[in-house]
């Protein structure tokens, strides 16, 4: 079933209100929404920023939990009526059991207010100006990792991993977990967000020729996000 038109497109979230009174001004939040997918990403303006990996175990506790706190998901996206159901097949820190979903109501054509189907959160959105979103759903030929691309004017968003990746904030140096990153072009494409921190700022060469790709599923293809080659599963 496909997502329709008028929430489809980037979102950015304003704030969110939870029921036992805490709020949330100033996490930083990315959804990115085509006909089926979605790639989210929401980053504490207090995590740290690191410039590798390495860092991550020399962090106080506070940092590294603050570290532990950005999120990330991407997946399919189902709405009925005014309800909206995210089902992630790779999500950061780990995928969860729970069901993420809400009631919807569109404001205006750019103002999306959301309601948790439990009533304990209230969300607001606002549409960023990014043109339509290209969707794409690959599986990597060579490590078994499965990834989502979404793209429009000016926005793209990566998202790559597996279902059992989990970060572990007491051993970051150990285990797999996914990455979530988000980029804008303006002179070039450069990474302005990532749970992989020390990617930000970086320009992603040969990025601009995935603005008029046309794959079809079942094409295999190289990508400037990761190495090796990917097979095409989706695309719209």
């Amino acid at each position: 079933m496909t997502v329709p038109a008028n929430y489809q497109g980037l979102w950015r979230r304003t704030g969110i209100w939870r029921s036992n009174g805490a709020s949330d001004l100033s996490t930083q939040v990315w959804w990115f929404q085509s006909a089926s997918f979605h790639i989210d990403l929401r980053i504490p303006i207090d995590r740290p920023s690191l410039n590798s990996r390495a860092q991550l175990a020399h962090l106080p506790p506070a940092q590294r939990a603050r570290f532990s706190a950005q999120t990330g998901f991407a997946g399919k996206t189902v709405v009925s009526g005014d309800r909206c159901d995210w089902h992630p097949e790779i999500a950061f820190p780990a995928l969860g059991a729970e069901i993420d979903a809400g009631y919807m109501r569109f404001d205006s054509d750019d103002a999306l207010h959301e309601t948790g189907i439990d009533n304990s959160y209230q969300e607001d959105w606002v549409r960023v100006a990014a043109g339509p979103m290209r969707g794409a759903r690959l599986e990597s030929v060579d490590s078994g990792a499965l990834a989502y691309l979404l793209s429009g004017e000016r926005w793209m968003a990566w998202a790559c991993g597996r279902p059992g990746d989990a970060y572990d904030a007491q051993a970051p140096g150990a285990g797999v977990w996914s990455e979530f990153t988000v980029l804008r072009t303006g002179g070039g494409w450069r990474i302005v967000a990532s749970t992989l921190p020390w990617l930000e700022g970086e320009e992603v060469l040969g990025a601009s020729a995935l603005e008029s790709q046309q794959w079809i599923p079942g094409d295999i293809t190289a990508l400037p996000f990761a190495p090796g080659n990917w097979r095409v599963t989706a695309v719209e």
